[in-house]
């Protein structure tokens, strides 16, 4: 009888297995057996508006870790079976984890986990590491360059309040290898972490492998479960340094960013996305839509056959509005003016001006984007230790006095206030003197202020504003912006400050690139916030001449020119062009993006074209070295003086004079009567605007009108 109860125990048991819990297991079964891979979708190319390429895509592999293929850990035993596993696919790299590979894959670690995480992990499993101290005044230019900030919108991560307060803060260096161990610590928390979301997805710890050894690996991964080969592809930038700051970079998804990205529709926190550059601001237009293969897998994980297949999309391409040619060009001689310059850094920028697309932008020093591709290697230390900081864009990311530039504004504002006209006369007979509002009486307070030709030993004598745009005369500007006592009524600080934001400064141009700074316009309101003291007439001298408190970016400075070049319009800087989708066909055009008309009658920009249209083309302006034969160039030049401190002084920099040093930078537009181009070049601690700016403008209108064909487009003076 017992028999009889047991045997119908067993086949009920065998009832509810086969029959009723069958599709359940059927379930299951298929969901070991399949596996869902994603299917990146190609990325859209980049080609300047000639159709050069200038990014494409090439095959390349990488080693990845799948979390949910490691083995779990036996907790019968002391061994951390997780942790062997990983160390155990480390060390089946052999020569192929050279110091090269270390350093790549723990910076690739370092930007996954977040610099706090990184330590933690190495301070709490007791792996030596080295560190550097930097001051945190310097933290957050690090932060930009490695990857830390959110390069589509300029805003950084949170850190920590101990660390903002500090003087010095504390960080990993990147550049010294860690041990095996550590790295084995590093990728065994970052799978971990990924086991807390979609734990079958792979992220890849080392990227370059040549096809031989990714071969080789692949064949030996059912020894090493957990590891897996990528076919992937890299991106490629034909030009390399030429347009970096331009097209930017692509890296792993910021540890930071990571929920951002996953709320974009991101399944993969590895996915390589845009960092910075055009590949940052048009991410998701590039990306496309990725696909996914459905596969039988093994149980050490190989893949098998296909079951399904869902087609990834192609991302779309984008023609950029920039000339490579000239980019070149602009490149050539900006680098050729640092190197005799001695200088530190420059930037050169154009546009047309009839529309405010971006025709090229070079900022130096620069780098080479290709590095972020694949190893980052000696090549990536270099340029987080250059002091330089190449990384950053100084044509939206610097901040600098715009000097003698700034005149075409301090000159429309005059003009439109009614304060002077094209005929007003104003007398230079040599520096002009301030009294002291404590000792009014006492002449030896006050404070004096000169033109640039008193240090020459020569005055200008008496100039219309057209003459004194020419020869950049300081003391006729002093009087527009300032006014000078019981003589002469000038500008209200008030509609100074209110025309140098109607021209585009105190905000951001707008331009479709990520990383972009901006100063507020100084006035009386913000040196009170600010100073803790009030405008005085001297603010408004210095400030008539771009000196003092104003800063601005040279993008900034260049699309204050646009206006006066154009007859008046303001327009957004624009980067990119078109949009064609590779697999339709279709395109889309981006229109220029004008911002306002700033207001100005014909006799004021008239009077102050030609004023520009002296200084180069006159015996006394101060860039005739802008002259191009057959096309007539209009221009000003700036030089403006500002403070390096220097901490063994204790004081500014200066020459053995007591000079400040000095930027150099020059606005130009051409031809005259209808112009197609307008540039800015700014050299850091340049010297003069006339001898180190000047120049790398005129190489680059001329060569633009040499790939124009346009060489003999005006003749005479006007």
């Amino acid at each position: 009888m017992a028999l009889i109860v047991l045997l119908g125990l067993l086949i009920g048991r065998l009832y509810q297995l086969q029959v009723r819990q069958h599709e359940k297991h059927a379930a299951d079964a298929d969901a070991n057996r399949l596996r869902t891979i994603e299917i990146p979708a190609p990325r859209g190319l980049i080609f300047d508006r000639n159709g050069e390429l200038l990014a494409r895509n090439r095959p390349s592999y990488q080693l990845a870790i799948v979390p949910e293929e490691l083995p779990d850990d036996d907790l019968d035993t002391e061994a951390d079976e997780e942790y062997e596993a990983i160390l155990q696919i480390l060390e089946s790299l052999g020569p192929n984890l050279d110091r090269n590979a270390v350093l790549d894959m723990q910076r690739n670690l370092h930007r996954s986990l977040g610099w706090l995480d990184y330590r933690r992990i190495l301070v709490h499993n007791k792996v030596p590491f080295s560190v550097f101290e930097i001051p945190y005044h310097e933290f957050v230019d690090l932060l930009i360059q490695i990857g830390v900030v959110d390069a589509t919108t300029g805003e950084s991560t949170p850190i920590e309040e101990e660390a903002a307060a500090a003087s010095m803060v504390s960080l990993p260096d990147l550049n010294q290898p860690l041990p095996i161990e550590g790295l084995a610590f590093l990728i065994q928390n970052l799978a971990q972490t990924r086991q807390q979301g979609n734990s079958s997805e792979p992220f890849p710890i080392l990227t370059g492998l040549s096809r031989e050894a990714a071969f080789t690996i692949s064949e030996q991964s059912f020894r090493y479960p957990g590891s897996r080969i990528l076919d992937v592809s890299v991106r490629e930038y034909v030009y390399g340094e030429l347009a970096s700051h331009i097209l930017g970079f692509m890296g792993p998804i910021p540890s930071s960013l990571a929920e951002a990205y996953r709320e974009r529709g991101y399944r993969s926190p590895a996915e390589l996305v845009g960092l910075s550059g055009v590949e940052a601001e048009y991410q998701d237009i590039l990306r496309g839509t990725p696909g996914q293969r459905t596969v039988e897998a093994d149980i050490f994980g190989r893949v098998g056959r296909t079951i399904d297949e869902v087609v990834p999309q192609p991302g779309q391409d984008i023609i950029l509005t920039v000339d490579i040619q000239l980019q070149r060009v602009m490149y050539k001689a900006l680098q050729e003016m640092l190197t005799a310059q001695d200088a530190i850094s420059g930037v050169a920028i154009a546009v047309d001006p009839r529309s405010g697309q971006l025709l090229g932008m070079v900022s130096l020093p620069s780098f080479d984007n290709n590095i972020f591709s694949e190893g980052l290697g000696e090549t990536y230390t270099r340029i987080i230790e250059d002091e330089r900081r190449p990384l950053i864009n100084y044509a939206i990311g610097g901040l600098y006095p715009p000097g003698s530039t700034f005149k075409i504004v301090t000159a429309s504002a005059g003009m439109a206030e009614g304060v002077i006209t094209p005929r007003t006369v104003i007398v230079d007979e040599g520096p002009i003197y301030l009294p002291n509002r404590f000792f009014p009486d006492d002449p030896s307070q006050a404070q004096e202020f000169v033109s640039w030709n008193h240090h020459r030993d020569f005055n200008h004598g008496p100039l219309t504003l057209r003459e004194a745009i020419a020869v950049s005369n300081d003391i006729y500007f002093y009087y527009v912006g300032g006014g000078y006592p019981q003589t002469f009524i000038g500008l209200t600080q008030e509609a100074l400050a209110q025309w140098a934001r109607v021209f585009g400064y105190g905000s951001a141009t707008g331009i479709d690139l990520p990383g972009e700074v901006s100063f507020s316009v100084p006035d009386d309101q913000w040196k009170r916030v600010n100073w803790a003291s009030s405008w005085v007439q001297g603010d408004s001298y210095n400030m008539a001449i771009g000196q003092g408190y104003l800063l601005a970016t040279p993008l900034q400075v260049l699309q204050s020119l646009v206006p006066i070049a154009n007859g008046g319009m303001l327009y957004q800087p624009q980067v990119a062009l078109q949009i064609t989708n590779p697999s339709t066909g279709r395109t889309q055009e981006f229109e220029p993006r004008p911002i306002r008309d700033v207001g100005l009658n014909r006799v004021t920009l008239d009077t102050i074209r030609l004023g520009m249209r002296d200084a180069v083309n006159a015996v006394e302006g101060t860039a005739t070295r802008g002259q191009i034969e057959g096309v007539i160039v209009a221009g000003k030049t700036g030089t403006a003086e500002f403070c390096e401190y220097d901490p063994a002084l204790e004081d500014c920099r200066r020459d053995e004079e007591g000079n400040l040093p000095t930027h150099a930078s020059y606005l130009a537009f051409a031809p005259f009567n209808n112009p197609e181009i307008a540039v800015m070049v700014f050299v850091y601690d340049g010297g003069e605007g006339s001898t180190a700016a000047v120049p790398v403008g005129t190489a680059i209108l001329d060569a633009w009108f040499t790939i124009k064909g346009l060489g003999s487009l005006e003749t005479g003076t006007g």
